[in-house]
């Protein structure tokens, strides 16, 4: 790797001239220098997803029909043709009305092609009618819309030229190497620059100009390479009759590939300031929790989730795999095709036999350990769990529905029961997670209990992630019983783990969770500290941490939100500060910024409605609801807070439709339900009340304030009947509780 080829120096030297000074500045010199002596993984790279992530739109980057080519769907009709040699799309802009806009950039281009769009504030935008790029007999060549007809609408939130679809924001820091966005908050412009316009050779390596003058002195050895270090892959060898392959060694950091080169652009996360990743990815990112909607109820991806947070949850990581044991680093492609590469670890004449496959002859590794799912509406993605279907939860067994469709889950369940593999397999620990996590969806009393007790289980080697998922249902619905392993977590090795617990701790009294924030605020990882941080800022925990000793992390805190103000969520965030700073005009300003870069983000809208509340600005609070509703008609937390200013309005039947509106919403938590029953009694609907708090009881088994107030209700009605259902419940979640005593007599025979 650190010979260099005769006369390569010289390429070296003219190349790194002609570099843009700002770009040498930072040390990175573009692929074009690397290529001068790395000439083998350069051709392998230019046949990557990587190199065609983003390139200049020309006749040999654009796949897509430009001859004059049009597309309808909805209310937009799509123009695509050439003019003076740019490619060139007719559209509807943002105003509603046709408009010409220049294609500055491919975007991908297997399976499908996506293209950039020039508008105003130097802004890119993500068009999105792509190209299916497949052969025409697998139904390809052809335009189509990536999304429902709805988003042709400008006014949809999702409308091509709006902040979802933003390349600077969205997708550049993954797409170019070296990407500064350059955001001007006041003009609410950029100004993006790149050292490479893809996914180049120092996006993974580091800034190569200090590996350059190394080799350009002949001082390249392996302990000093002028570059980032990926981490290594372990080699795996088979021993003995063993059927799976095993390390022959133990790396300090196992997951550092993974994670900290792979996982800043392969996850679903959120960015603390502007991405450099050359640095590790928990001092930069924050990575998306194992949670419905995401994730299925088993950890299977739902959602675009990118593959860091499925391949954490797998047994492949714990034993020390990473990214680099199955694909080949430049090419991306797997080094053996299919699921020949599992055979590099798993002995076929095992896993392939009869007793594995249970007799069918098309098995197939990866459509049973890696099920695909379909986004953008033709990009198969495998998940990265490499799961085992398991009878214990029913999402987990969809894999075995892609052939056995029109079987009933009773006899997938029965038949995973009986396969013949099972006798002697290990301890289906992913399967009981699932299950409780399953059923902690439904506020189960048993469920918090069995969840308790298998977190506590020391024996249970439980991936991070599946553990905070389960712990974070756990304290919401039981928070006494979360506590002491939440600050278990505290102490961990794992920053995903002492995250989660910093998250996990809002939903536990003022004086624990002031506790967890006071040990975890000088975090060395900046992903906990910044957890704290939010956390912290709308906590009353203000007579136990002085302003005084958090006030140097919310300093921090703020640093990155407004390295990333160009995310309505930062402006968010900068906006609670001010406010607990006092500074009700820049509290403002920063909630304004947010909802002009994105108008239909529900969480500023609705925080800014309760800072207009909270300064007294009724008609302004209403004007921020009455916008939210709007946006999210479906939303139950924005019916419910719509609800509530109707009750302070003193409109009580109005409210109580907004709030049995909240109590019906898909999204509904047990508070939901709990006030609208409360209204239904205040406004003489006794019956009624008693009804909803009884349904709400049935969904949500373990809430106290559902189960009490049903009983109570139910007692001052003379519903003997309800009383009696009341009690009961009450007395199978809360046993020892001083009202169902009082109670107990009243139910037995």
């Amino acid at each position: 790797m650190y010979l260099l080829i005769k006369g390569c120096l010289t390429a070296l030297l003219f190349l790194l001239v002609m570099r843009t000074a700002a770009h040498a500045d930072e040390g990175y010199v573009g692929a074009s220098v690397c290529a001068g002596c790395h000439a083998e993984q350069t051709a392998d790279w230019q046949q990557s997803d990587h190199y065609h992530s983003m390139l200049p739109a020309n006749e040999k980057s654009v796949l897509g029909d430009f001859d004059e080519a049009s597309f309808t769907a909805g209310k937009r009709t799509s123009r695509f043709f050439i003019r003076d040699g740019k490619y060139l799309v007719e559209t509807l802009g943002s105003n509603g009305k046709p408009q010409t806009f220049e294609v500055a950039y491919t975007f991908g281009y297997n399976p499908l092609q996506q293209y950039l769009l020039r508008t105003d504030g130097g802004r890119l935008q993500a068009f999105d009618v792509a190209w299916d790029s497949r052969p025409l007999g697998e139904g390809g060549q052809r335009w189509y819309q990536l999304q429902d007809n709805s988003v042709t609408d400008p006014e949809h939130p999702f409308f091509w030229t709006g902040y979802y679809q933003n390349w600077n924001s969205r997708c550049a820091s993954c797409h170019s190497t070296n990407l500064e966005k350059h955001y001007d908050p006041v003009s609410n412009a950029f100004n993006t620059t790149y050292s490479d316009v893809n996914v180049a050779c120092e996006s993974c390596h580091g800034p190569g100009l200090e590996h350059v003058e190394l080799a350009k002195t002949s001082k390249l050895s392996a302990d000093k390479t002028g570059l980032k270090s990926l981490g290594n892959a372990i080699a795996f060898h088979f021993s003995g009759n063993d059927p799976i392959a095993r390390p022959q060694s133990s790396p300090a950091s196992p997951l550092a590939l993974a994670t900290d080169t792979c996982g800043g652009c392969h996850s679903r996360r959120a960015e603390l300031g502007e991405p450099d990743l050359t640095q590790p990815f928990h001092q930069q990112f924050q990575l998306d929790g194992v949670n419905e909607p995401l994730y299925f109820s088993d950890g299977q991806i739902r959602d675009e989730v990118f593959v860091l947070g499925s391949f954490l949850q797998s047994k492949m990581a714990q034993a020390g795999v990473t990214c680099t044991n199955c694909h080949d680093p430049h090419s991306g492609k797997t080094k053996l095709p299919g699921e020949q590469i599992c055979a590099t670890c798993h002995r076929a004449d095992v896993f392939a036999a009869p007793e594995h496959t249970n007799g069918h002859t098309d098995a197939n590794c990866l459509d049973c350990h890696m099920p695909a799912r379909t986004y953008m509406g033709v990009d198969n993605r495998r998940d990265h769990r490499f799961h085992r279907p398991s009878a214990l939860n029913a999402n987990s067994m969809s894999p075995c529905q892609s052939c056995h469709e029109d079987k009933s889950e009773s006899w997938l369940k029965d038949a995973i029961m009986h396969w013949p593999k099972r006798e002697g397999a290990s301890a289906d620990t992913f399967g009981q997670w699932a299950a409780f996590n399953q059923a902690m969806l439904t506020w189960n009393a048993d469920a918090i209990a069995d969840s308790s007790r298998f977190l506590a289980d020391g024996t249970v080697n439980l991936p991070d992630l599946l553990a905070v998922a389960l712990t974070e249902k756990l304290v919401t619905q039981s928070p006494a019983e979360a506590a002491e392993l939440i600050w278990r977590d505290t102490q961990s090795d794992s920053a995903i783990r002492r995250r989660g617990a910093a998250r996990a701790a809002r939903a536990l009294p003022p004086q624990q969770q002031a506790k967890i924030a006071k040990h975890l605020m000088n975090d060395e990882a900046a992903s906990v500290r910044s957890e704290v941080a939010a956390a912290l800022l709308n906590a009353p925990v203000d007579h136990i941490l002085p302003e005084t000793t958090i006030a140097p992390l919310f300093d921090e805190y703020a640093k990155w939100l407004q390295q990333s103000a160009d995310h309505p969520g930062s402006n968010v965030g900068l906006a609670q500060l001010a406010r607990r700073r006092n500074d009700i005009v820049a509290a403002k300003q920063f909630y304004e910024r947010a909802l002009t870069i994105d108008p239909a983000f529900l969480s500023a809208r609705m925080a800014f409605a309760d800072f207009l509340k909270e300064m007294g600005n009724a008609r302004g609070e209403k004007r921020e609801l009455k916008a939210a509703l709007a946006t999210a008609p479906d939303s139950g937390a924005v019916q419910f807070a719509y609800g509530l200013m109707l009750v302070r309005e003193k409109q009580y039947d109005e409210a109580a439709v907004h709030l049995e509106l909240a109590y019906q919403a898909d999204d509904a938590i047990p508070r939901f339900a709990f006030v609208y029953g409360v209204s239904l009694w205040q406004l003489q609907r006794q019956n009624e009340a008693v009804e909803v708090l009884a349904n709400a009881a049935a969904r949500w088994p373990a809430d106290y304030d559902l189960l009490s107030t049903w009983a109570k209700y139910a007692y001052m009605s003379k519903n003997t009947a309800m009383l009696k259902k009341a009690a009961v419940a009450l007395g199978k979640a809360y046993p020892n509780d001083s009202l169902y005593q009082q109670l107990k007599p009243l139910i037995q025979p």
